[in-house]
């Protein structure tokens, strides 16, 4: 932003850049992330969904680095869904977990096998969707506001977990089967190649 900008101004100008040079066409690209904490409803999560697919679709393909993919899917991930209060990838490095791209407040930096929602779903190889984050045994409060979570795990070619995708929401209860199958197809179609989708490979 630039210095001396208010954010109200920044928003303003944010809608009126042009669509492309000399273009002169008004288009946002991107709503003020998470300017409304609010969980859509089920049409608009498809709609939403359906939209951020495309534009992960664009940024992944071809794209060989995989922290480069990561990061382009949480831009998109965080930037259409206004019920994403903190999204981001956790890394499969040695025994632990280790913080990759991501957008929110600050997260723990390393999650230890099992530990937590995401080190269970590392550990299970399962999507974790938790209404109620502070009823979850073991939960970690890297931020105590959030208040519920889902957590997918990606895997490799081979399908090993090499990661896991974690979103947490303000508001308890914001994820449900169209955020787990939606989450579940970017996760299965993020880059890696191979056919295994979700499932480990035989």
């Amino acid at each position: 932003m630039r210095a001396g900008l208010s954010w109200q101004s920044f928003k303003e100008m944010r809608k009126s850049w042009s669509g492309g040079l000399g273009t002169g066409v008004r288009q946002e690209y991107f709503q003020g992330v998470n300017d409304e904490i609010r969980v859509p409803t089920a049409a608009e999560k498809r709609g939403l969904y359906a939209e951020a697919g495309w534009r992960i679709g664009g940024l992944v393909a071809g794209e060989p680095d995989r922290i480069a993919r990561m990061a382009g899917i949480v831009a998109v991930l965080h930037g259409l869904l206004p019920h994403f209060y903190w999204t981001g990838f956790y890394r499969v490095s040695g025994a632990a977990l280790v913080i990759g791209p991501y957008q929110g407040t600050p997260g723990c930096a390393r999650i230890a096998w099992g530990k937590g929602v995401c080190g269970t779903a590392w550990a299970s190889g399962q999507t974790q969707v938790v209404a109620d984050v502070h009823a979850f045994p073991g939960h970690l409060a890297c931020d105590a506001r959030s208040a519920s979570e889902i957590v997918v795990p990606g895997r490799d070619a081979q399908g090993r977990v090499v990661a896991v995708l974690d979103v947490d929401s303000l508001v308890a209860g914001a994820f449900d089967e169209i955020d787990r199958e939606a989450l579940e197809g970017i996760m299965a179609d993020w880059g890696e190649g191979g056919t295994c989708g979700k499932r480990a490979c035989s």
